[in-house]
């Protein structure tokens, strides 16, 4: 004589798999810098959870100078657009006008270091007008 446990209603799924769909603007250096290029055709898509609020766009990476940091080449990086970063923050940073590399920024002074993550690599330091963050690494995407 016990009773059966009245049956549960059923769970909703979690939407883990909600994705946006972001342009892939093309391969970014993380080595020696490119120039900038953006291929407006591409696209990615994109687990909403790895995004926040703005504006986004995707990136595959060329080269290593980022081991260090885990981002290795041929990754598709996250970047989340903005024009001002904090020291130390990973970021695109445009030189010059016309060469895009993904680096570490460290201001110091009246100059710019965009830092590597790999020792093989050297830090370039520039003056203040030279260099255009173009956005923040907010995530990485990686096929095996």
């Amino acid at each position: 004589p016990f009773a059966a446990a009245p049956p549960r209603p059923a769970a909703e799924p979690a939407n883990d798999a909600a994705a946006v769909t972001l342009p892939l603007f093309g391969r970014i250096a993380a080595g020696v810098p490119i120039e900038a290029l953006r291929d407006q055709g591409a696209s990615v898509e994109v687990p909403a959870a790895l995004i926040g609020n703005g504006e986004h766009y995707a990136l595959e990476v060329a080269g290593d100078s980022m081991i260090d940091a885990g981002i290795l080449d041929g990754d598709t990086v996250l970047i989340q657009r903005a024009d001002t970063a904090e020291n130390g923050t990973i970021v695109v940073a445009l030189v010059d006008e016309n060469e895009v590399t993904l680096k570490r920024i460290r201001r110091r002074g009246n100059s710019i270091a965009l830092e590597p993550a790999n020792p093989r690599h050297e830090t370039r330091i520039f003056g203040p007008d030279r260099v255009r963050v173009q956005g923040r690494l907010v995530g990485l995407l990686r096929r095996y």
